[in-house]
């Protein structure tokens, strides 16, 4: 079933995410930000089973003309899952509040999260904003640096190859900068700077219409994830 509704580097993925939680108040301030541990996941190197966790050819959501891929969104959960239960512990999957289980709060924060980037990469390019060839070269040493050290058989399992981490890099670095110059326009900063940018994002969103296949992402067992390779 579809849904319906209106919707330098490594440190840029943790960091955008983080500023989108706090422009938007998104989230229950209880638990972790969505990204925190973006880099250590993708920095370990422990042995894992070979086996795919599921086709990297299941849709998660499309907002406009991009689709986001169950590897992409699956990295998002990876990078959650530890914080997660080192804060609230290993059952925490299976707690419900107010009706809604932290496992499906989480994929709705994750959703929400992806499609506000989506969003804001495509304004920000059609404001003629880009990144130099420079910075492009240097977020993809980095994503290839991170690549270096995790086994093959870690790779293999959660697609972390240098294609999805390369591109989950560009377009947070692209969102960052974004909003840097948006900020800098304005002449603003701080929380005035975070208003008048959600304000913005409010209009721009009316221009999307975003897919979300919840059939394919309730199939997703978090508690599953193997990020410790145990």
């Amino acid at each position: 079933m579809i849904r319906n509704l209106p919707v330098k580097i490594v440190v840029f993925v943790i960091t955008f995410i983080c500023v989108l939680s706090a422009i938007f108040y998104y989230g229950n301030q209880d638990i972790p930000n969505v990204g925190e541990r973006a880099d250590e996941i993708i920095s370990q190197a422990q042995i894992y089973s070979p086996e795919r966790t599921a086709s990297a050819e299941i849709p998660i959501i499309k907002i406009g003309d991009d689709t986001v891929y169950y590897p992409e969104f699956e990295f998002y959960l990876l990078a959650t899952k530890k914080d997660f239960e080192a804060s609230l512990g290993d059952e925490v999957w299976d707690v419900v509040k107010n009706g809604m289980s932290v496992e499906d709060a989480l994929k709705s924060d994750i959703i929400e999260e992806i499609a506000r980037l989506k969003i804001i990469v495509n304004q920000a390019r059609s404001e003629g904003y880009s990144l130099t060839p420079e910075e492009e070269d240097e977020i993809q040493r980095t994503a290839k640096e991170q690549l270096k050290g995790i086994d093959p058989m870690l790779k293999a399992k959660y697609y972390l190859d240098e294609e999805l981490i390369t591109g989950i890099y560009l377009e947070n670095y692209l969102a960052t900068k974004f909003f840097d110059g948006f900020s800098k326009e304005a002449g603003l900063k701080g929380d005035e700077a975070k208003k008048i940018f959600k304000d913005a994002y409010n209009s721009w969103e009316n221009a999307y219409t975003a897919e979300i296949y919840w059939e394919n992402i309730d199939r997703i067992d978090i508690s599953e994830l193997d990020v410790d390779g145990k």
